[in-house]
């Protein structure tokens, strides 16, 4: 738009010079002529002659080069491209710390694969884990009594809000990476997703349509604004509430990092859902 205003402009300077120019020659032309000394036929005044039309020649319009993009590596050897891409959008930093640099892109299909499950087995995770113990404190005087099979109470504790700082860096990075780039890289990389996606056993399967309705499953996550009450009827922590025990995985871990990271979470996993 602004190199044809400056056509435009061009044009219409060269319209007006050519005018006045017409305008001074014609003066020129029509003066006349000088008083005979023997009377003789008026000279027949040849016609003027309208003044040509300056040409304006167009602008060859700038092709851009046509840059190919380079073909996308083997599933099995795609780890250090994937990596470099991820660096590229939130740091090289968090990668090193936090990421898997092996099978990074089956881990993540099969991690989001299992997200609407009860539990994402460790060796499929394409994160480190969040550093320190978990931290609870327990509750000597609960409002209700919870027992085992046996007739037992079980303990119970209440979550420390000081573990919600654990979660902290990862919410950081999934905040630097702009929704828009994020998408544009994993379709960059969308055929090898598809491919893990298959290896999985979804042979009709489609991962976008996975991602996105796990994603939405995230997105119904109920908020909890106190830190939640827990059982520990064995070695691992349980929610004392059924309803919040009965979630899936993916949204256990949102209340697990606490109110306001789960509602930074929320906020990027809804604008990623509409660039998808």
């Amino acid at each position: 738009m602004k190199n044809g205003l400056i056509v435009i402009i061009l044009v219409v300077l060269g319209v007006i010079a050519w005018y006045l120019f017409g305008l001074q020659q014609s003066a020129v032309d029509e003066a006349p002529p000088p008083p005979p000394l023997v009377e003789q036929a008026a000279p027949v005044a040849a016609p003027a002659q309208e003044p040509m039309e300056p040409e304006i020649t167009a602008p060859e319009p700038t092709v851009e080069p046509v840059v190919e993009a380079p073909p996308l590596p083997q599933l099995a050897e795609s780890d250090p491209v994937v990596i470099a891409s991820l660096a590229g959008l939130v740091g090289n930093q968090p990668v090193e710390q936090f990421v898997a640099h092996e099978d990074l892109v089956s881990r993540v299909v099969a991690t989001v694969d299992a997200l609407s499950s009860q539990q994402v087995p460790a060796a499929i995770k394409p994160v480190e884990g969040p550093g320190g113990e978990f931290q609870a404190t327990a509750d000597d005087d609960p409002q209700s009594v919870i027992l085992n099979a046996t007739g037992d109470p079980i303990p119970q504790f209440v979550v420390d809000p000081v573990n919600y700082a654990r979660y902290t860096p990862y919410v950081e990075m999934l905040e630097a990476a702009e929704p828009a780039e994020f998408t544009a890289a994993y379709r960059d990389y969308r055929p090898l997703f598809e491919e893990a996606f298959r290896q999985l056993g979804y042979p009709e399967g489609d991962f976008d349509q996975r991602l996105r309705a796990v994603i939405d499953e995230l997105l119904a996550t109920p908020d909890v604004s106190e830190p939640p009450r827990l059982i520990k009827p064995e070695a691992y922590y349980l929610y004392a509430d059924e309803d919040l025990e009965s979630l899936s995985a993916g949204q256990k871990v949102l209340i697990r990092m606490g109110p306001d990271n789960a509602a930074r979470v929320k906020v990027r996993l809804a604008a990623i859902r509409d660039a998808l």
